[in-house]
């Protein structure tokens, strides 16, 4: 067998021959470069951002991104997202690290101003949607529709709350699920659960906002029903 046939016949290597490394590192660093750039807002501001606190986010965003497609579990892959996540929070570290000294407080010293209390989460929609602590986060479940082909479910973020929440992706859903975790933190967040019918038509919808780790366990505030 000559060279040419055996290189015809080798198995496809997701590194060799395809772009996935390249596609990793356009998508996922596009995904952690919002938080770098949160570091860098503050630090403008002459704020001191929380580090700890994007440290977190960045991690929380990688293993969502992991989720969002079955191929990127393939252990070659690891090495490229790994690369992609340090060289974020070698960034974040790098903006954090130029922030300027925080001033001494006077006596008594007054704690670091810290994003305002978030208001209880409110939900609109026209179908019911429950919620339980898990280990990974909050689980959503809601009851199977007939009528429904594929459900679409899109986390988003605020990270600040004087701006407008980041879109996520939307996670395309089987028609049978009927649960999802979402993974909170301290910032606002927006899910969008849309159940579609087979000509298109959205056919179930539910909105629920300004939802944290820290109200998740509280009441939600149900607005008027969407039509």
């Amino acid at each position: 067998m000559s060279a040419v046939e055996e290189e015809w016949l080798r198995p496809v290597d997701l590194l060799v021959d395809s772009y996935a490394p390249d596609q990793i590192a356009a998508e996922l660093g596009a995904r952690l470069g919002l938080y770098v750039r949160e570091a860098q807002r503050l630090v403008h501001e002459g704020l001191v951002p929380d580090e700890r606190g994007l440290r977190s986010g960045i991690a929380g965003e990688v293993r969502r991104y992991l989720r969002s497609q079955p191929w990127l579990a393939d252990p070659r892959l690891a090495p490229t997202i790994a690369t992609v996540e340090e060289t974020a929070l070698a960034a974040l570290h790098g903006v954090v690290a130029s922030a300027p000294t925080p001033a001494p407080a006077p006596s008594p010293s007054r704690p670091v101003r810290r994003m305002a209390l978030q208001p209880s989460a409110t939900v609109v929609g026209n179908m019911a949607v429950r919620k339980r602590q898990v280990s990974d986060g909050l689980e959503l479940s809601w009851d199977h529709a007939a009528n429904v082909s594929e459900w679409s479910l899109r986390v988003s973020v605020r990270p600040d709350p004087r701006q407008d929440y980041v879109e996520g992706e939307a996670v395309a859903l089987p028609s049978g699920t009927t649960s999802y975790v979402v993974e909170l933190d301290e910032r606002p967040s927006r899910i969008q659960l849309y159940g579609s019918a087979r000509d298109g038509r959205v056919v179930r919808r539910v909105v629920v906002s300004a939802l944290t780790s820290g109200n998740s366990g509280s009441a939600w505030k149900r607005q008027a029903t969407a039509s």
